[in-house]
């Protein structure tokens, strides 16, 4: 897990239900990485918010979109957050 200030303080948690709110926009993991290589700022969203929903549930895309609008500084704080939150997991696709 990684901490991130936005708001306020926030847990980048991988579980099985990020990878599966991944898989619905994305299809698989793999592909929203491929876009995330290609600096598809959708797909940088749409990862943070599934880190994000584990812990705040009613966070929306929207609502996620607002605060990484509203804390560009912290940009690359955010990505090393998701980097290292999917570097501790064992989570494994089924």
């Amino acid at each position: 897990m990684a901490v991130v200030t936005l708001d306020r303080e926030r847990n980048f948690q991988v579980t099985g239900e990020t990878i599966e709110r991944i898989n619905d926009k994305y299809g698989s993991l793999e592909i929203a990485v491929q876009e995330l290589k290609k600096l598809n700022i959708h797909a940088f969203i749409t990862v943070v918010w599934a880190l994000l929903a584990e812990d705040d549930p009613d966070l929306t895309f929207e609502g996620v979109a607002r605060l990484l609008y509203a804390r560009p500084d912290i940009m690359k704080q955010v990505d090393e957050a998701i980097v290292q939150a999917f570097s501790e997991t064992n989570i494994v696709e089924e």
